[in-house]
């Protein structure tokens, strides 16, 4: 049922239930009502020993157990509060390297715990800042895993997580090295299919307001909300006064259908227009200098890739004219390109995919 209220459009019984956690609560409590109805009757040997002497002595001592546990679990709670504040990988150059990636749950193929590998190749790539969608691990189903708070940990950034499982999505998650200054947790228009999340962030850059969307449009199956929700996204987006960084999965083709209701009325550029293979996330930028593009095998810890954005925080009168202009990497500052431990074969089956290679920009 956790898995029903927010389910796909292919799986089945999924539209019937979706949005329906009051079933759930329903069964949940009758079940707990049946449960009570058939105990047994009270033991009077029972309720005698419960007032004896011994009894309340062993009471006593469990309680101080628990005040002991409650102790415990608050000094391991003021362990792990940082003692430095978040720092990007390459202050010296302004650079702030993005990432999108839909990670299905942090459940690997094999249906293993992948957070592990997850922070080593968020680490490894020096991202700054990255969205998560499928990103809700807290139901039944999932563990009730926070996620979101052992990578933030693991990898000193900020987090932000929404909107949150009671609002239906499966959950988008935002890490930035950067302070987020202002968060709004949008849930986009979807009157026929799955809810879908977007996160709308302000982050101080370098001491400049750079805002990003972290969003998850519906699926295939449900074109009028996909439509929707980018139109959506696209007024979020033309209506920030901020230099802006798009991380989303919009379910289109490049050059076609959303995609120009994503770009065009958004007033954002896509990061590689001559990228024609790509379906469900996308890069997109307004007001910063595009420095790198890079797609990144997933590794099998799903069935979708990395994809990555190098910029940099400059005025605007340094933005150049002629944004797509690609050049090679030995032009690039060692400073300003992507890990070379991705190139190849890779590392734990991370590499750079589809064109082998990140591509750089002027």
């Amino acid at each position: 049922m956790h898995v029903w209220v927010v389910a796909y459009a292919f799986v089945p019984g999924g539209p019937i239930l979706r949005e329906s956690t009051h079933v759930i609560l329903i069964v949940m409590m009758g079940l707990i009502g049946i449960g009570l109805a058939s105990m047994p009757p009270v033991d009077e040997k029972y309720v005698k020993k419960l007032s004896s002497p011994a009894f309340k002595a062993r009471r006593k001592m469990i309680n101080w157990k628990l005040i002991g546990l409650v102790l415990a679990g608050a000094l391991t709670y003021v362990t792990r509060i940082p003692l430095e504040k978040p720092k990007p990988y390459h202050p010296e150059d302004k650079i702030m390297t993005a990432g999108i990636w839909t990670i299905h749950f942090a459940l690997d193929n094999d249906m293993w715990a992948s957070e592990t590998r997850m922070r080593d190749a968020i680490r490894e790539l020096e991202l700054d800042v990255i969205g998560l969608l499928e990103s809700d691990t807290q139901r039944i189903i999932m563990g009730n895993r926070d996620l979101t708070q052992s990578l933030a940990e693991d990898l000193n950034m900020y987090a932000d997580f929404g909107p949150g499982p009671t609002g239906h999505t499966w959950g988008c998650t935002l890490l930035s090295k950067f302070p987020i200054v202002n968060s709004t947790h949008h849930l986009l228009p979807s009157p026929v299919g799955e809810l879908a999340c977007a996160i709308h962030a302000t982050l101080d850059v370098y001491g400049k307001h750079v805002d990003v969307i972290v969003s998850h449009n519906g699926q295939e199956e449900d074109p009028v909300d996909r439509k929707l929700q980018t139109t959506e996204i696209a007024r979020i987006m033309r209506e920030s006064p901020n230099p802006f960084v798009f991380l989303g999965y919009v379910v289109t083709k490049p050059h076609m259908g959303n995609y120009h209701i994503l770009m065009d009325d958004g007033n954002v550029n896509d990061i590689d227009p001559t990228d024609d293979d790509r379906w469900c996330e996308y890069v997109a930028f307004r007001g910063v200098k595009r420095l790198g593009y890079a797609r990144i095998s997933h590794g099998g810890i799903t069935d979708t890739e990395i994809q990555s954005g190098k910029f940099q925080i400059v005025d605007e009168a340094e933005l150049p004219k002629d944004i797509y202009r690609r050049i090679p990497e030995s032009q690039v500052p060692v400073s300003q390109r992507y890990p070379p431990q991705f190139y190849g074969e890779g590392v734990r089956k991370h590499r750079y995919h589809v064109f082998d290679e990140p591509r750089y920009f002027n």
